[in-house]
């Protein structure tokens, strides 16, 4: 799983919601919660949660690539879920596996311990 901070988490939140206003998930460069410039942003693009499509702006001599709009990714739009099947299975291994496993040695600790007493008495 690709470790994020809470604020790419809640970016990544705010652009899924933005996404889901536009046709086929395209968000436009000019959005609110669209900055270029923003660290975390550029993480987001970085991991691989978001893209940009460029649009080529011809001009004489050279080829000028800017980016109109913003998409995200299958990664970004499943991280969540991805997210919480992975605290889940974390949960039931390092939470609850151990306290069955204590619980069940209790159970047969004393249960042997309760034989032996009967036997003896």
């Amino acid at each position: 799983m690709i470790e994020t901070v809470k604020k790419e988490r809640k970016l990544l939140k705010q652009l899924m919601r933005e996404s889901d206003k536009y046709d086929h998930g395209f968000i436009p460069i000019d959005n609110k919660h669209v900055n270029m410039q923003n660290y975390y942003f550029r993480e987001l693009c970085q991991k691989g949660f978001i893209k940009t499509a460029e649009a080529k702006y011809e001009t004489d001599a050279w080829v000028d690539p800017k980016p109109k709009s913003i998409q995200l990714t299958n990664l970004g739009k499943h991280y969540f879920e991805h997210r919480f099947e992975v605290t889940k299975e974390l949960m039931f291994k390092s939470f609850w596996l151990p306290i069955a496993v204590a619980f069940v040695t209790s159970l047969l600790t004393n249960g042997v311990l309760y034989t032996i007493r009967l036997l003896l008495k």
